[in-house]
C-alpha cells in the first residue's frame, strides 16, 4: 500500500496523457458509413414541446370548454347535467404530477437515484423529443455531471436528499381516479357534446393539446365508421378507451445462420399501335403502349434476427414515461394506457449504460408515434445495430452465465455505473480506463468501443475484451494497477517495453483475450450451432513470430481451458498446446496479487498440477 501511494502522483501526471489501450489489432470488414456526429450540423434548431399538462396550461384548457359549455356553444346531456362530483370551476382542478429535474453531485448520489425503479427518467428535459439534439445545443462544461428528468406523481416518493428542482405541477387525467369509468368503453366522444365528465376531460384533453401544438399527438380517427362520417364528429383522443403497448425487438447478425427475403422485380416492355396514323392523327403516330409486368423473387442471405434479451424499452406520452424490459425472446409489454406513445429504446440497464459517441451521453434511439399498434423493431444496421451489439455483449457479462468468472464492477454504493461509449468509428484501439478515480468519473465512459462497422461476432467480443479488463481490476485492482503502470503507463503505450513491461502487458491482455473467445462462443453456440468458433477458429491460427502482432494478445488462457492443440493443424510456427481442462475460476484465482507472466504460470501449476505442458504453453511467448 505505501508502494502505491508514493507512486500515486506520476501515475496521476501519466494517466493524463494514455489510459490503458487495448486490442490494438483492428479487424475492419465492412464499408458501412461510419456515422459520425461531428458531421452534423451544429445550428440545427429543434421545435421545443410545450407541455399540455402544466397545471396553468390545463386549467386554461379546462376553462374554454366550461365556457363553451355555459354559452351553449358545446350541448350538454343528462348524465353531465346531474352529475355533482363534474369540477364546475377550473380551479378546482389540483396537480397530481410532478415534472422534476434532478442534479446529482457524486457518482453515488447518481447511484441512489437509478436505485428507484420506480423513477424512470431521461439525461435530457421532456421539451426535446431527441437527446442528442438537447446535448447537441447544451454541451456540458469542464466539471459539470448530467442532469436527470423524470415525471412522477404526486405523492411518490423520491430521492430528496439529492439536489432537484420541481420545473412544473402537473395534472394527468389519465391518472386521475375519479374519471375511470368500466361502462360504454366503446362510446366515442362527440365533438360538441357533453354527455358526462369524461366527455367533458375528453374535450379538455384536446383543448389542451391544441393550445401547446400538439395536435399532431392526438390519435386520429381508427374506425372506418369515424373516418366516413366526418373528421369532426369524434375527438381523437377517449379516457374511456384503454391499450396496452406492447412489442418485440430483434437485431440482425450476420454470423447466425441464414434468412430468405423477397425482393420485387420488374420490367418493362413497349408495344407500338399505328391505328391513329390510318386516321390521320400522324402528332400521336405510333402511340407507344407500355407494359409492365413484375414477380416476387426469394433470395438469401448469411444471418438472422435474433431476439436481444434485456432491451430497455420506453414509452413517451409528451411528459410521461413508462418503461418494459423485454424478455429472453425480445417481447415488451406495458401497462395499459389512453394516449398515443412514442415508442424508445435506450440503450442502459442499472449496471452498464452505453453512451453516444461522444461517451457524455446516454444512447437511446426513438421509434414511431403509435395508437393502438405494437412496435417491431427490427434492427438491421448502422448506429442503431451498433449500440445493439454492444449492449448485448453487456448484457452477457453482467446479467447471464459466464462460466463462474467474476462479473466487472457493479452499480452500488460507492461505485459507479460502468459507462460504454459506442464510439462511431473503426480506427484506433479501444481502450478501458479504471485505474484511477473510479467512483468519480461522474460522466466519463469507463470504456471506448471502436469497431463501428465490423462483423457483429467483432463488435462483440471487443466489448467483452474491455469488460474483462474492468472484471479484472475488480478481483485485484492494486495488482492491475501495477500491470497497467508497467505495461502502458510508464512507456507512454509505446512498444519498446523492457522485460517487465513487455511480461505485464501480455498478461493483462491474454486474460482478457481468453475471455473474449470464451464468452463470444458461449454466446453464438447458445443462439446456433454448436460448432460455432470464434474469428472461425477462436484465434487459433496466430503464430509465434518473435515479437510480431501477437506477441501480447496470445490464446494461453483459452488454451488451458480448450482440448484442442493448434500444432496438430496448423503446424510448429503456432503454440504447443498440450493442456485442457484448467477451469476459468481456477485461472482467474491466478490474477490474485499477480504482476508478472511467469508468476501467473508458476500459480496455474500449483492450481492444476501440470507443471510440463503449462511452462510449455507459457513459455511459447
Amino acid at each position: 500500500m505505501k508502494k502505491l501511494l508514493l507512486r500515486k502522483p506520476y501515475i496521476i501526471l501519466l494517466a493524463i496523457f494514455y489510459t490503458l489501450q487495448s486490442c490494438e489489432e483492428e479487424f475492419i470488414e465492412a464499408d458501412l458509413p461510419v456515422a459520425s456526429i461531428e458531421k452534423k450540423k451544429t445550428n440545427f434548431k429543434p421545435k421545443l414541446l410545450q407541455n399540455p399538462y402544466e397545471i396553468q396550461t390545463f386549467r386554461k384548457a379546462y376553462q374554454k370548454v366550461l365556457d363553451s359549455v355555459n354559452t351553449g356553444t358545446y350541448k350538454t346531456g343528462k348524465a353531465y347535467e346531474q352529475d355533482k362530483s363534474v369540477n364546475r370551476n377550473a380551479y378546482d382542478i389540483k396537480p397530481n404530477h410532478l415534472y422534476i429535474k434532478f442534479s446529482p453531485k457524486t457518482d453515488e448520489q447518481e447511484h441512489i437515484l437509478q436505485q428507484h425503479q420506480n423513477i424512470v427518467f431521461v439525461d435530457y428535459p421532456f421539451e426535446y423529443e431527441n437527446g442528442e439534439h438537447f446535448h447537441r445545443q447544451n454541451p456540458l462544461k469542464e466539471g459539470e455531471r448530467l442532469s436527470f428528468y423524470a415525471s412522477i406523481p404526486i405523492d411518490s416518493k423520491y430521492p430528496k436528499e439529492i439536489s432537484h428542482t420541481i420545473l412544473q405541477e402537473m395534472y394527468m387525467p389519465e391518472n386521475d381516479g375519479n374519471l375511470d369509468t368500466d361502462t360504454e368503453p366503446d362510446k366515442n366522444t362527440r365533438r360538441g357534446f357533453v354527455d358526462d365528465k369524461v366527455d367533458l376531460m375528453n374535450h379538455v384533453l384536446e383543448q389542451a393539446y391544441i393550445d401547446t401544438n400538439n395536435k399532431d399527438l392526438l390519435p386520429s380517427p381508427t374506425s372506418s365508421k369515424e373516418k366516413r362520417d366526418c373528421e369532426t364528429c369524434f375527438l381523437g383522443i377517449n379516457l374511456r378507451r384503454k391499450w396496452r403497448p406492447r412489442g418485440n425487438v430483434k437485431i440482425y447478425d450476420d454470423n447466425m445462420g441464414t434468412s430468405t427475403y423477397t425482393v420485387t422485380q420488374c420490367t418493362t416492355s413497349y408495344t407500338y399501335d399505328y391505328s391513329p396514323c390510318y386516321r390521320g392523327d400522324y402528332a400521336n403516330c405510333p402511340r407507344r403502349i407500355e407494359r409492365r409486368s413484375c414477380k416476387n423473387l426469394t433470395k438469401s442471405r448469411p444471418g438472422s434476427y435474433v431476439p436481444i434479451d434485456g432491451a430497455n424499452v420506453l414509452i413517451r406520452d409528451t411528459w410521461t414515461l413508462d418503461r418494459a424490459i423485454a424478455d429472453s425472446r425480445g417481447n415488451f409489454s406495458f401497462k395499459e394506457v389512453r394516449a398515443k406513445v412514442r415508442y424508445v429504446i435506450k440503450w442502459d440497464r442499472h449496471q452498464f449504460s452505453i453512451r453516444d459517441h461522444s461517451g457524455l451521453t446516454q444512447a437511446e434511439d426513438k421509434g414511431p408515434k403509435l395508437y393502438k399498434q405494437p412496435w417491431n423493431l427490427r434492427i438491421s444496421g448502422g448506429r442503431m445495430k451498433y449500440r445493439g451489439q454492444i449492449f448485448q455483449a453487456a448484457m452477457h457479462f453482467y446479467y447471464h452465465n459466464i462460466g463462474g468468472l467474476t462479473r466487472p464492477p457493479t452499480n452500488g454504493f460507492w461505485k459507479t455505473q460502468i459507462k460504454i461509449a459506442a464510439v462511431e468509428t473503426s480506427q484506433g484501439p479501444s481502450s478501458t480506463k479504471m485505474q484511477l478515480g473510479h467512483g468519480t468519473f461522474g460522466i466519463v465512459p469507463h470504456i471506448k468501443i471502436k469497431a463501428y462497422g465490423d462483423s457483429p461476432e467483432m463488435v462483440y467480443g471487443r466489448t467483452i475484451h474491455e469488460l474483462a479488463h474492468a472484471a479484472h481490476w475488480r478481483v485485484d485492482p492494486i495488482s492491475w494497477d501495477d500491470l497497467v503502470e508497467q505495461g502502458y503507463l510508464y512507456n507512454f503505450g509505446s512498444n519498446n517495453l523492457g522485460p517487465a513491461g513487455e511480461s505485464a502487458r501480455r498478461l493483462i491482455e491474454s486474460w482478457a483475450t481468453g475471455v473474449e473467445i470464451y464468452l463470444t462462443n458461449m454466446r453464438y453456440r447458445r443462439l446456433g450451432p454448436n460448432s460455432f468458433n470464434y474469428q472461425r477458429n477462436n484465434l487459433q491460427d496466430r503464430r509465434i513470430d518473435n515479437g510480431g502482432e501477437h506477441k501480447f494478445y496470445t490464446t494461453t488462457f483459452y488454451d488451458m481451458y480448450d482440448s484442442y492443440n493448434q500444432r496438430d493443424e496448423f503446424g510448429p510456427e503456432v503454440p504447443m498446446d498440450r493442456v485442457s481442462g484448467v477451469t476459468w475460476r481456477n485461472m482467474e484465482k491466478s490474477l490474485i496479487g499477480t504482476t508478472r507472466w511467469e508468476e501467473c504460470r508458476d500459480k496455474n501449476i500449483a492450481i492444476s498440477g501440470r507443471q510440463s505442458q503449462i511452462r510449455e504453453l507459457f513459455g511459447n511467448w
